[in-house]
Order: C-alpha cells, then structure tokens, then sequence
C-alpha cells in the first residue's frame, strides 16, 4: 500500500493507492469494540491505533494494551498484536493510522542515569545522541515489524514524545542540565559558555523586548533551545519515513503558535521552531486539538497552528473534536464500558476537576451544536477532523451516533467538490521575531493567542500565514494583508513589502512595533519608514485604544508602546488616556498601509479596516463566519435569524438540514435559532 498527500482542487488529500480518502477519523485513548464500532458502523473509515507503555499527565496508561519497548534492542509486540486484532474485528475495512509513543522508557533511564525523563524535561534529554540514536532504532523495528503484518491495513504513523505527546518541553522551562549544556557548548562552538540562569531569563512582564546586544546569550539560547527539540522531531520523522521506503505517512502534533498562552510557554515548550517542521520532507501530517480558548457553546473555535502554511507545503493538517459530550460526567455510569479499571476512573475524574475541563457542550443539542461548529471549521480550512472518545463513554448515545453518521456523509458529499480559499484577507505571523522577545511580556497571548476571536468575527474570511512563506503566498488574491507580529524584517522581507505589495490596490495593517528589533539594535525611524508615517514612543504606556465605536487592546500596560506622530494621515483611533493617535492610514493613490500601537484588535475595527480595503463582507454583526468558495457557514448563539451576504444570486443549499434558500439581493437569511450553525453549500 503507499499512501501520500495529493493536491487537487484546492485540497491537500490523503490518497491510498490512487484512491482519495475522505479525513474524517476516531481516536481513543480507551478503544473498544463498542465505540470503535459504533464509529465504524456511523461510516468512519479512519482509526488511530495507540501503542504506548507509559502513562500521562494524569497518571493513567496511555493504552490499556501495554508495552512494546522493554530493553535495547528488545521489542515485543504481541500486545500491538493485540490491540490491531481488536480494530480490524470491530472496523474490518477500516484504515488504520499507528500512534507511537517514542517517549524514554524507565529501563532506559535506569540504564543511563544522569539523564532526564523526556517526558516531562524532553529540552534536557534531546541532546543526548545515543537516546536518539535508541529511540530512532526503536522506531524503525516497530514499523518494520508492523508493515511485515499489516501493510495493506495501516496508511500512516503519528509520532508521539514530549508532554502530552505533543513534544512540549514542559516541566523543565528552559532550565540548564549537564547534557542540554554539553549540546549547548557544541552549538555555540564554545566550550566554556554557560546557560542563562532561570533568574536570567526572566525580565519584567511589561517588557516586551529583549535586548539584542546585552541579552545576546539569551537569544542565542532561546534558538537553541526550539532547535534542538525541531531537531529531535524531525530525526524521528526522518527515520520514520526512511523505514516506509517514503510510502507511507507521517505526522506529529507541532507548531502551536496561535494557542500557547500561558506566559513564557511557547519558548518553553520549543516550539518556536515550527517552520522547519512545517517545511520538512520528512512531515506529511500536523495535528493539534483546536483551541481551548474558543471552544465554549457561544465561542466560533479556533486553530492553534498555522493552516495555510501547512497546506501551501502540502501538509495535511487534522484537528482533533476532543471536546467533552454532554456524556462526560456520567460516562464512567454507562453499562457499554469496558474499560472500568480504577486508573481510568480515576483519570477521568482529574481530567473533570483538575484540568477544569468544561466545554459546556452539556446538553446533547449543544453537542450536536459543537459538532457541526467543528465541521464548519474543519470544510472551510479544508481540512481533516477526528472525533476523540478520550477515555471511552462520550459518545455512547443514539442521537449523538445519529449525529457522527449524518456529518460524515455531508462530508462525503463535499469530498469531490473543489474547495479553494476566496478569502480576500490574509494573516502573518512570524515565529522567527519571537526569539527577540521576553517571553514573561504575555505580547503573545494578546497579539496571537487572543487575536483570533475577533479575526473569526470579521464577517469574512481570512488566510493565516507563517512570515516565512511571505513571498510564496499569492499576492494577488488577497485585499487585505495583516502583520500580527512583525516586530523584526529580514532585509528581503522588507524589500518585498515595499517592492511588491504596497502597490496594486492593496492595504497593509502592521500591528505594534513592526521591524523595530534586530540584532544590531531597536530602531522607530525604520519602524515609521516600513508604516510611511512618522511613529515614536509613549513616555508613558498605555494598554486601550478606542476606534470604531470599540475598544481594544491589552490587559496592562506593554513596553515600548508606539504612538503615531504624524500629522499627514488619517487618524482612526486614539489611546483612550492620552488621546494620541494610535491607529492611523496612510492613503496612497495604489495602496494603503494601517498601522495600530496595540494588538488585539476589535473585530469592529479589523471589519472596519477590512471595508476600506474593499473586502467582501459576508455577516456584518460580529458572528463566527467559515467560508471558502465552496461554502459559507456561520455559527450564531444570540439571535434568531442570520443575514448573510452572498457574492452571487442563486439557490443553496443547506448542508446539515438539507433545506433552500434563494437569494434576494444577493441575502439569505438563516434561522440560527433552529441550530446556530448553518453551512450553504454554494456549488
């Protein structure tokens, strides 16, 4: 069997010897043949197998199934045996995806003490050579025994290590070790360096910069650091892909650029990195959960990576449902379960009061509600999904089984239907600018993190990009380009945008201190040349501006905070203290170019700025859109109809009731009060 991504129609598919495949899956980390089957009788024909011998976050195994690793060079895998016996009893036609856990196993730290559980402290053990060494072996023996017995059943491999298996260096936040510090030495070529102390690298939070000269040493640690774990992810990839003879698949949860929050956690889990991942030869799959901010029953969802970069480098991109089900609380009560052992109960009840797990899907309407929501998400991004029955039991109900069956043939029907992005916006966000900022500022979570919301509130869709594929993107689709974090140019970044985008009709928002830092220093006049518009700096900070009828901006005060000076320009917004001007346009007779002191803008403001722009707006009241030109989805839990604007007359569709509509004036009102997801289908 070879398997491989192949794009068609705007669509990076799975394709299983010539055949696409739609990319609807389950996953468990408590498969049996009850819920593996109901999914499989609901139509799913994707399954992920699970082959771990450690435990989790909350002290349960990860598989029920047990071992397979038990020493150098010591593998045994009757209990994988096990377990696929299972699947292709209860999904005999289905194909299957291997997760496999590559995580330290205790043996081997009992053997090689001095070294750190990668589980917990992946930064501190990744350098270790001959772990990796043992881990790749252990990778290529595990697959080269399971393609010898199920080749013509498994079409891909997930990669799993680090903290949740999502290769976070967790616990250890960046902290020094004997053998990350010998890796350090051999990358800086100095044998004497040492590794910023914790004291170090912690600066004030209202500081959003590091210095580039004095904290030099820190930068230089903060690249090593994400390195070292993109390395470690992609030497297994390499290995992996090597052993399938580049036929089959592989993927690894990576890249959470958009979601990691916390203050200092996308530094310290290392995964500032991401494009070398995303470009890599070696990746054919990324996955995350989606967001946990924006899953509530009244949020739009949201992505935690960045999706069209992945798919401009022909990655298939999945986002994992692992929402709690109305079931959840009372799962462990259901009679269907078979996996009643006290660790899984005891797992579920951490998972419920220690993570404060609570997605408020807690009727089954409102999951039904949130699955739709999620397979609006997923159609619009083009996208694959898989629905997560985490520790057996959410899904163990008639009408929610009824729901799994019924968007899974609405998918289907789309399968064949070409599915190209129409949006006229599009989004960067560069990875590499964060390695000059102090992680403890929180610029982050307000820029990235929080941003999302209003830009899913637009009322149009929007492309998110990595800076990396700046002059890769095709230029002439979009209206709108917006630089959410900007704050550091390569010369031929900077050239391109003064050269070829600022031209054509186009508008440019560049959001903060924009190619302020580099190595050599902070500067505002190439700041105020990159925005046409004389920019300084506020003696006193500010967190608020107010503009178009909102206000937006930051929970405190960030320094620096830039002010526009100039007085030849359009003043849309000012500070809310000091009433300078903090968001203004510069009109030119072919280009416009926006630039706002703060991020975290409004989606009143992004919907403003996106009229002047001349994008296409489709809903004009704040609500969660999902679009491309194929279909048109919102997702509305506060009013009783939805307006939608169209770009043509006609008649549609309505994916998950069926009904029609035709237009009037290019308008369809949608009866969200029915369901607050509803999805035209417009060809």
């Amino acid at each position: 069997m070879e398997t491989k991504i192949v794009k068609k129609d705007g669509i990076n598919h799975i394709c299983v010897d010539g055949k696409i495949i739609d990319s609807v899956a389950f996953k468990s980390f408590r498969p049996t043949p009850n819920n593996v089957g109901d999914f499989y009788k609901a139509g799913v024909r994707i399954f992920h197998v699970y082959c771990s011998g450690l435990r989790s976050g909350i002290k349960m195994p990860y598989s029920t199934y047990g071992e397979t690793w038990f020493g150098d060079g010591d593998y045994r895998f009757e209990n994988f045996d096990r377990q696929m016996e299972m699947f292709i009893q209860a999904a005999p036609e289905a194909y299957l995806f291997i997760n496999l856990h590559v995580d330290v196993r205790q043996w081997w730290l009992e053997q090689n003490p001095g070294n750190a559980d990668s589980f917990t402290h992946l930064s501190q053990i990744a350098g270790n050579e001959k772990w990796r060494r043992d881990t790749e072996n252990y990778i290529k023996a595990f697959i080269e025994y399971a393609e010898s017995k199920y080749a013509d059943r498994i079409i891909g491999y997930w990669l799993l290590g680090g903290y949740t298996t999502e290769w976070f260096s967790h616990h250890d936040k960046q902290e020094t070790h004997p053998v990350k510090l010998e890796a350090f030495r051999k990358y800086m070529g100095d044998p004497n360096v040492e590794i910023p102390s914790l004291e170090e690298l912690t600066k004030p939070n209202e500081q959003i910069f590091l210095d580039p000269v004095k904290d030099k040493l820190i930068i230089d640690y903060q690249k090593f650091h994400a390195k070292l774990i993109s390395d470690l992810v992609l030497g297994c990839c390499k290995a992996a892909k090597e052993a399938l003879g580049f036929q089959k698949l592989v993927g690894v949860f990576f890249g959470y650029i958009m979601e990691l929050q916390w203050r200092g956690s996308m530094w310290n889990y290392g995964h500032i990195d991401l494009d070398r991942v995303n470009e890599s030869p070696y990746v054919d799959l990324i996955a995350t959960p989606t967001s946990y901010r924006f899953r509530l029953y009244d949020d739009g969802s949201a992505y935690m990576i960045l999706a069209d970069s992945l798919a401009l480098h022909d990655k298939a991109y999945f986002a994992s449902f692992d929402n709690l089900t109305f079931l959840t609380p009372t799962a462990l009560d259901d009679p269907r379960r078979l996996c009643n052992d006290p660790e899984t109960r005891e797992a579920m009840a951490a998972l419920q009061s220690n993570f404060g797990r609570k997605d408020l899907l807690n009727t089954r309407e409102k999951t039904i509600h949130g699955m739709r929501r999620e397979m609006m998400s997923r159609l619009a991004k083009r996208c694959g999904t898989w629905w997560f029955d985490m520790l057996e039991g959410w899904y163990y109900d008639d009408g929610l089984m009824e729901e799994v069956a019924k968007l899974v043939k609405n998918s289907a029907s789309l399968l064949e239907k070409p599915k190209h992005s129409n949006a006229e916006i599009c989004v960067f966000v560069g990875a590499e600018p964060l390695y000059f900022v102090n992680k403890t500022s929180g610029i982050n979570d307000e820029s990235l993190c929080y941003q999302r919301g209003p830009l899913s509130r637009i009322g149009a869709p929007y492309d998110l990009f990595s800076m990396s594929d700046l002059q890769r993107v095709d230029k002439e689709q979009y209206k709108l380009f917006i630089f959410l974090d900007a704050y550091s140019l390569r010369e031929d970044e900077r050239t391109y945008i003064n050269e070829t985008l600022k031209g054509g009709g186009r508008s440019l928002l560049f959001v903060g201190p924009c190619d302020y830092i580099n190595e050599d220093g902070v500067s505002e006049e190439r700041m105020s040349a990159l925005c046409e518009m004389e920019i300084g700096l506020l003696e006193k900070d500010e967190a608020q501006i107010r503009a178009f009828n909102s206000q937006y901006g930051y929970g405190d005060a960030k320094n620096p905070t830039p002010f526009v000076s100039a007085t030849d320009v359009r003043v849309l917004g000012r500070f809310s203290d000091s009433r300078k001007c903090a968001l203004a346009v510069k009109e030119n007779a072919d280009y416009n170019v926006f630039f706002s002191a703060l991020g975290n803008l409004s989606h009143e403001v992004l919907r403003g700025i996106a009229k002047m722009a001349g994008v296409h707006i489709y809903v004009e009241e704040g609500v969660f859109t999902y679009i491309n030109d194929t279909v048109a989805g919102v997702y509305n839990t506060n009013a009783a109809t939805t307006e939608i604007t169209l770009p043509a007359d006609g008649e549609y569709t309505e994916l998950f009731s069926g009904k029609t509509y035709q237009t009037q004036n290019k308008k369809v009102v949608l009866p969200t009060d029915e369901c607050p997801a509803q999805m035209l289908v417009l060809k």
